[in-house]
């Protein structure tokens, strides 16, 4: 039965895949996700918003294929609350939501998750620089809340540009991995296959990722890293929280700057531009050496923080350096934004 199973979840990213490029356009009109070049963006062509779907049906075959109890009950409540958050994705990629009601839609989904699942509070944290632990109490419900509206948000940002938010998504999944149960491994390591696929589509401009994609990957990876990094606490195995910060610190700063950057110069703090790094970058770099950018990046500050090579707060400083010096002297160059097709 598992290697029936196996064989199946090798073979049937192909076949989703394959089928989404094929009828793409036609997928995207009957769901009416279709995204339109606009000044905001920096595509030519009309694109469906499709990238999701397929990951989302591959998740629930895979789900359904394994035994009944095979995964943690906590595994499956995670995909259920992810599957609402890629509802509300569809919604907003096919009316376009008010950034601010789609806000509030995404707090109340995490209150009830929350109130309904302990193990998503993060109630104690470990600060590896103080050498100390420290209980949330009170606070502990906020901090959750904003920590997973943050991640989800910084995976959105950074879906400008063919591949990015897709790519990051995939680092992830795979390293999550590395600290899950066996089971939970393989089912996310199957989904990372798929997403690898995913990716290569993306890429080449078959399809996006959309907001639906966007949001069910923020919160699948939001609740699965506060999921484990609960779970090893209780198994007295120490992951320090500067240590989960490297993990998404590429997109968060990104973020962090252009919130700040925004509510300085009295925008909207939600309002999309060409001013992310990402853009920053593709403004003097192709696709593909962007994409090679970020995920240099990516794993060389997690390879020296996870194996302890550099302490992660000299890993922190040495990124914020390059960043601002390099946003900073970067922005003369946004003004010729060209991007290579």
């Amino acid at each position: 039965m598992f290697k029936i199973s196996y064989l199946i979840s090798i073979f049937l990213p192909l076949i989703i895949i394959y089928f989404l490029v094929k009828n793409r356009n036609s997928i995207g009109k009957y769901l009416q996700v279709l995204d339109h070049p606009n000044k905001d963006k920096i595509h030519v062509l009309t694109t469906p918003l499709i990238g999701a779907f397929g990951l989302v049906l591959f998740s629930i075959i895979i789900i359904f294929l394994l035994p009944v109890n095979y995964f943690d009950d906590v595994v499956i409540t995670i995909f259920i609350y992810s599957y609402i958050f890629f509802l509300v994705g569809y919604i907003d990629d096919r009316v376009n939501l008010n950034a601010y009601l789609k806000l509030l839609i995404s707090i109340i989904i995490l209150i009830i998750a929350i109130y309904f699942n302990e193990i998503f509070v993060l109630k104690r944290i470990y600060v590896e620089v103080l050498n100390k632990y420290f209980f949330l109490d009170k606070t502990a419900i906020i901090f959750s809340i904003l920590c997973i509206l943050l991640l989800i948000n910084s995976l959105n940002l950074i879906d400008g540009i063919n591949g990015l938010a897709s790519g990051f998504s995939t680092l992830w999944l795979i390293c999550l991995s590395f600290l899950v149960t066996e089971n939970t491994r393989i089912l996310l390591l199957f989904l990372s296959f798929f997403m690898i696929i995913n990716t290569y589509q993306i890429i080449k401009g078959k399809y996006f990722l959309g907001d639906s994609g966007a949001l069910f990957l923020g919160s699948l990876i939001s609740f699965m890293t506060i999921f484990t990094y609960n779970t090893l606490l209780s198994q007295n195995i120490i992951i320090s929280i500067e240590k989960i910060f490297i993990f998404f610190m590429i997109p968060g700063i990104d973020m962090f700057r252009l919130f700040i950057s925004r509510l300085v110069n009295k925008n909207d703090p939600f309002k999309k531009d060409l001013t992310h790094l990402h853009h920053l970058l593709i403004s003097q770099f192709s696709l593909h050496q962007t994409l090679t950018i970020y995920l240099f990046l990516f794993i060389l500050t997690n390879f020296f923080s996870f194996f302890d090579i550099i302490n992660p707060i000299i890993i922190i400083l040495i990124y914020l350096i390059i960043y601002i010096f390099y946003v900073f002297f970067s922005k003369k160059f946004i003004k010729n934004f060209n991007v290579k097709k």
